[in-house]
């Protein structure tokens, strides 16, 4: 896969950008949070600047940094998935879509994503679940110690895998304590957990001393509840990624997810009783009668993997029809809804056996998988080019979990072999629909290639060809290397440029700089002695708004580019470019219009 899709991962003109530029700025001496405008927590930017440090800030750098997570991500799904006693092949299908989706080439891969926080988090998050569950079952000192070291290092990555790992902890501390009664265990491991957790507070609040709590948690954590950017945009980006609670919607994934688990036990059911039968015994016969009974599914999977990327309006109505519901029959839309019940009936049987091991594995990955996943509720079902890889893990496991014991149920006439000789290929037939599906087409949307002097990347063939042209006016025409502002975005232009932004906030986002921050960043600029202005074609319709150039957002900014600067050139459109064609509009400081 790596080879497969090499370099063609994220977007250099949207956030991915900025996991360039921050750690390389951080290597000049810049502190996160103060002089960089940060919205995760500190462990991932001081990270990949450390490995800039020893290596050069190179693209295979990050590349290298991300391999590592997704091989060590799957590995670590892969052994979760195995201690609910699935055999090694139900236990693989988890790890193998995670794959598929964690090569996406997108912003939402795990190799080049659009942040960092979220791979390591995510790789954080499921080696603590992994090593919390072992305790659980096992009661060794040293796995507790180990799940909440690592705990504490997701809390300093990315917030909402903090809470769910926090909760996770506690989950284990309180159940082990109702299953033995032991309270000088309890204690000694509260004194471990409070201990491992003690870092993590001592890094947060030395930033929130050297800053304030508003300058943290309010101009760079812009997500925390209250902030300028949740009152505005972001109840129309929250709902947008999949925590949204629309009844048609909920009702409509509903009907799906039960139809899937419906056609699941029909699909084992004619496969055991044909086996039963026939009195069929031969391992291959009965993998080819698995492979048939998913003939429908890979049907719709090809089909829909035909007619993808076509717009809803292009495609014919039996795409609809036919083809999208039998897609959903590999995996529904309504993949999240089972999860809060799995968790609440795994609690149940805890009240009636506390000393139940599988229950309280089941309690631990369900309460995780329920508050990784809420936020991407409705979205953890990829799309191709679409992938959820940070947030679905659990959510996924849980799903195919849940078909096992399908299978399981409707094979219970069949001895053991034969059971799991179907389930083994009943799965695999799945695991080949997903990769129908999802397997990616890397030079699809990101086609072409272009070399920076930090590495190479590909990506759509107009920015291919007007990036070098941008990189070699900033070269050209700075001063100072900070004069230069480039925006809306992307951040990773003053890193190939050898520049820095001349304002802490790198990108000019919709909801990133509230309106009384506004004359912070014109004095950035006026300090900074700006003397062109790079202003972009960034569409930013997911926020509702017009662009920056129209005033659609930052209004203060914009009036004070504009009157301020004239515009004395563009760079693109390319002829043929695709739909919005990347176009940089350049704008020169009026009182230096004519003295270069």
């Amino acid at each position: 896969m790596a080879w497969w899709t090499w370099g063609h991962w994220g977007d250099f003109q949207i956030d991915s950008g900025r996991e360039l530029y921050v750690p390389a700025e951080i290597l000049k001496g810049k502190l996160l949070f103060r002089d960089l405008w940060y919205m995760y927590g500190p462990l991932a930017p001081y990270v990949k600047a450390f490995l800039f440090w020893i290596f050069g800030v190179k693209l295979n750098v990050l590349f290298s940094f991300g391999l590592a997570m997704a091989f060590t991500c799957a590995l670590l799904t892969f052994e979760v998935a195995r201690r609910f006693g699935l055999g090694p092949v139900a236990s693989a299908v988890p790890a193998l879509y995670f794959v598929l989706e964690s090569f996406d080439p997108n912003i939402r891969n795990f190799v080049y994503p659009y942040a960092y926080a979220a791979s390591l988090a995510c790789v954080l998050g499921m080696a603590c679940l992994y090593f919390a569950s072992r305790h659980a079952t096992e009661g060794r000192t040293w796995q507790f110690a180990l799940a909440s070291v690592l705990g504490s290092l997701v809390v300093l990555t990315k917030q909402e895998f903090g809470i769910a790992c926090l909760a996770l902890l506690g989950f284990d501390l309180a159940a082990r304590y109702w299953a033995r009664r032991d309270a000088s265990e309890f204690f000694r491991n509260v004194a471990i957990c409070v201990a491992a957790l003690l870092p993590a507070a001592a890094v947060y609040g030395w930033f929130i001393w050297t800053l304030s709590p508003r300058e943290f948690f309010y101009v760079n954590w812009i997500a925390t509840p209250g902030s300028f950017f949740m009152h505005t945009f972001g109840k129309i980006s929250i709902p947008a990624q999949g925590m949204r609670f629309v009844p048609r919607e909920l009702l409509l994934a509903s009907e799906l997810l039960l139809l899937v688990f419906a056609e699941w036990a029909l699909i084992s059911r004619v496969v055991a009783s044909s086996i039963q039968k026939w009195d069929l015994t031969s391992r291959w016969v009965i993998a080819g009668l698995a492979m048939a009974a998913f003939l429908p599914a890979w049907i719709g999977a090809i089909g829909y993997r035909w007619y993808y990327p076509w717009t809803f309006d292009e495609v014919p109505w039996a795409f609809h029809a036919v083809f999208s519901p039998m897609s959903e029959a590999v995996l529904p839309h309504g993949v999240f809804f089972p999860v809060p019940f799995f968790a609440a009936y795994a609690l149940w049987k805890l009240v009636k056996a506390p000393r139940n091991e599988m229950a309280l594995l089941e309690a631990m990955l369900g309460i995780y998988a329920f508050l990784v996943g809420l936020r991407m509720m409705m979205s953890l079902r990829s799309t191709p080019y679409e992938a959820t890889v940070f947030f679905n893990g659990p959510t996924i496991t849980i799903f195919f979990l849940l078909i096992y014991r399908v299978i399981r149920w409707a094979c219970q006439s069949l001895d053991e072999k034969r059971s799991r000789w179907v389930v083994a290929n009943l799965l695999i037939a799945e695991t080949a629909c997903c990769f129908i599906l999802f397997l990616p087409r890397p030079s699809f949307f990101l086609p072409t290639k272009l070399t920076t002097p930090n590495g190479s990347f590909y990506t759509r063939t107009d920015a291919a060809t007007i990036f070098p042209q941008i990189i070699s006016f900033m070269k050209s025409h700075t001063r100072n290397g900070k004069d230069i502002l480039v925006v809306p975005e992307p951040p990773s232009l003053y890193t190939f440029a050898g520049m820095d932004a001349p304002s802490r906030w790198y990108a000019l986002v919709p909801g990133y700089v509230a309106p009384e921050d506004e004359h912070r960043y014109i004095e950035d600029m006026v300090s900074s002695d700006v003397r062109y202005v790079l202003l972009s074609n960034r569409d930013v319709s997911e926020y509702k708004v017009r662009g920056l150039a129209l005033g659609g957002y930052n209004p203060t900014i914009s009036d004070w580019i504009m009157k301020n600067f004239a515009r004395i050139g563009q760079l693109g459109p390319i002829a043929g470019a695709p739909y919005p064609p990347y176009t940089m509009w350049i704008y020169e400081r009026k009182d230096l219009i004519g003295n270069d």
